[in-house]
């Protein structure tokens, strides 16, 4: 959750800051209003390191969740304590 970029080097930043009324997110699988039609697509903690934003478009991605399913599937029931992850992180 630190905002200095050189305070997180190797981590994932979390933007709690997103997370208020008004805020607007892309949801997974949606468009993009760019002319390339990018799509927001959820990938795994392997693929992390080497995917980019312009990897995911109108025309990849529907092979994309055809050839490794929908990775939100059962997202609703993978809940988990983010308390419990922030301060397990935290040490």
């Amino acid at each position: 959750m630190e905002w200095a970029t050189n305070k997180r080097a190797g981590k994932i930043f979390f933007d709690h800051n997103q997370n208020t009324r008004g805020k607007t997110l892309a949801a997974q699988y949606s468009l993009r209003p760019h002319p390339t039609a990018a799509a927001s697509a959820p990938v795994t903690w392997e693929e992390l390191r080497h995917v980019y934003p312009t990897d995911f478009d109108i025309d990849t991605l529907p092979e994309r969740v055809e050839r490794i399913g929908d990775l939100w599937a059962n997202i609703l029931d993978a809940k988990q304590d983010l308390k419990a992850l922030i301060e397990a992180g935290a040490g």
